[in-house]
């Protein structure tokens, strides 16, 4: 009974497997594994590059597809907005690379959208701290199934998980960012993890879960709505499973 409350508790946090899902569309975290760093993609001036020449410190990893209408573009512009917020200096402290997990998806594209959003800053972002890439699909699909970021076409449009994740300058993973809007004091704590190593834990992403960010008064409250959910879906869980082990009991 306690492991499949556990089961439970870990769905209502985001830990489900991937079976579990109706499509393969899912987000598995690999806190502490390594992205392939050989990898080649190709940059906005049509150069080929390898990832372990442009991850050499923290790195913000954002895979989208550029043509897309909805989450991908908010996705983005937050970030844009996001970034100039920090205290960390782009291109010494930390970068970006937006990867997109289309692969008909051209440079021209990669390079309309690293335009657009470099502008969206409003300052002067320098265009070597965020880098926007495009590749073959054998290359995206082992960067994205190592990072445990799983997304299927439908029609013209890709379902896929909003979420972002953070390397060490070594690929390893150490953080993952989800939703569409990252705060900057997130973000910052994030890059500052990665620059020391340090991979997040458990206890973290429950004060994520239990948490969430106020834009206007820059402050973490505590998210009542959420919580107080969980609690009565776990209650109610915890109800039927006392009632179907008490029935076999009498029937023994």
């Amino acid at each position: 009974m306690r492991v499949i409350l556990l089961l439970l508790i870990f769905f209502l946090l985001g830990f489900g497997p991937a079976w579990a899902q109706e499509q393969r569309v899912a987000l598995e975290m690999q806190l502490g594994e390594k992205i392939p760093l050989e990898l080649t993609f190709t940059d906005t001036d049509g150069n080929e590059v390898q990832l372990a020449e442009l991850i050499d410190r923290p790195t913000l990893i954002v895979p989208v597809f550029y043509n897309c209408r909805t989450v991908c573009n908010v996705m983005l512009g937050g970030l844009a907005s996001t970034l100039p917020k920090m205290r960390l200096t782009p291109g010494r402290d930390y970068q970006v690379i937006t990867l997109s997990f289309d692969p008909t998806e051209t440079v021209a594209m990669a390079a309309h959208s690293q335009r657009t959003f470099l502008t969206a800053t409003r300052t002067d972002f320098p265009p070597e701290a965020w880098h926007f890439l495009v590749g073959e699909q054998d290359n995206i699909l082992e960067l994205t199934d190592s990072a445990g970021y799983y997304f299927y076409k439908e029609g013209i449009d890709f379902v896929h998980p909003t979420a972002s994740f953070i390397v060490a300058s070594d690929g390893t993973i150490v953080r993952y960012l989800i939703g569409q809007s990252i705060p900057p004091i997130t973000l910052t704590m994030a890059l500052l993890e990665a620059a020391e190593g340090r991979i997040s834990t458990p206890i973290s992403r429950a004060l994520e879960f239990c948490f969430t960010y106020d834009a206007e008064n820059r402050r973490y409250v505590f998210n009542l709505m959420r919580v107080s959910g969980t609690v009565i879906l776990l209650t109610l869980g915890s109800f039927f499973l006392f009632l179907i082990f008490s029935g076999r009991k009498k029937k023994q």
